[in-house]
């Protein structure tokens, strides 16, 4: 990467943080709603059946998918949480399956899946949805800088999985930095809309 690109990765990520903690407490809950409602809407999240779909546990101001992961989950689907390691692959999925079984504290203070529950490879899931800080029309995607979901999304798209940026309209921008390494996403869900990346 070279230092203009790493450059301006980082003040887009400040304006982003900056952006999404301006938000007031009921203008995130309205916001989040809608976003979910448009989610769970999608005919490959509400069709999934017993298919296995890969969410996360919102952090920092994050827009949170959960609303959309208890319909999954609700309907028969299975629903899997990252979890982080040091070894590769970096981030692999559990599923929050079986009594007792819970999202817990991990490395950087993200909720994640204990090591014990039931693995998910990201070849197997239906759907992807992941977090970002930024996105554009195009699907790339500004993530936090670890690389930790551009290692994973290729073998979630070679197993058929369709990847949802999910995130806050306001973090839809003209041009997302991104380097040779940066993965791109398939479908960008918002509160305002549903983007076809490309399209």
């Amino acid at each position: 990467m070279t230092p203009e690109l790493a450059e301006e990765k980082r003040a887009l990520r400040r304006a982003m943080r900056d952006a999404r903690d301006a938000l007031e407490t009921e203008q995130r809950e309205a916001l989040t709603v809608a976003a979910i409602e448009r989610l769970a809407a999608l005919p490959l999240v509400h069709d999934v059946g017993t298919g296995k779909v890969a969410g996360y546990a919102a952090f920092d101001g994050e827009l949170s998918p959960a609303g959309a992961l208890a319909y999954v989950r609700d309907r028969g689907g299975t629903v899997a949480y990252p979890r982080v390691y040091d070894t590769a692959p970096r981030l692999r999925f559990h599923a929050l399956v079986g009594e007792g079984v819970r999202l817990r504290k991990g490395r950087f203070g993200i909720s994640e899946p204990p090591e014990t529950a039931p693995e998910v490879r990201p070849g197997e899931v239906a759907v992807m949805i992941v977090p970002g800080l930024a996105f554009d029309a195009a699907g790339h995607r500004l993530g936090f800088g670890g690389g930790y979901y551009d290692g994973v999304i290729d073998e979630a798209r070679a197993g058929g999985a369709v990847v949802i940026g999910f995130a806050y309209d306001f973090q839809i921008v003209d041009r997302c930095p991104a380097g040779p390494d940066d993965r791109l996403v398939d479908l960008i869900v918002t509160d305002a809309r549903v983007i076809q990346a490309g399209a």
